[in-house]
């Protein structure tokens, strides 16, 4: 569990003028710490923004793996998370998933230069990181 406060402990406005709540600053907080003690090991940042994500967000979490689940079970092909194309007659595989959250945390922590996701990144989330896959075969 993440030692937030509760959301309506105090609002502050950004440099922006959005409002934030002090929740939001102690996690940004708590990423960047984790991010110097992990050095180049990217894995322990992307851990902790799914928990955030989770525990922020628990309806919109519990609705993505619901979601995740649906494609999963509409796969033809679960081994593979593949599905045949019927107008190009080819075969579509869907091997993960990231929810579009994380992966704005993940981008705000980490620049391109920084974390390249190319293939490998996503071959070690999809080890490291199950439940996010459609395919179970990678």
């Amino acid at each position: 569990m993440l030692d937030l406060l509760p959301d309506s402990f105090m609002k502050i406005l950004d440099k922006y003028g959005i409002e934030r709540d002090s929740n939001d600053l102690q996690a940004v907080a708590r990423l960047e710490t984790i991010k110097k003690e992990s050095g180049s090991n990217p894995w322990p940042v992307i851990e902790f923004c799914f928990k955030i994500f989770e525990q922020r967000h628990p309806q919109k979490y519990d609705s993505y793996i619901v979601y995740l689940n649906n494609v999963r079970a509409t796969r033809k092909d679960p081994k593979y998370g593949s599905t045949h194309d019927k107008i190009s007659g080819g075969y579509l595989r869907y091997t993960l998933d990231i929810p579009e959250p994380v992966m704005r945390m993940i981008r705000g922590v980490y620049n391109p230069d920084e974390l390249p996701m190319n293939n490998e990144f996503y071959l070690e989330f999809a080890r490291r990181f199950k439940k996010y896959r459609i395919a179970e075969k990678m």
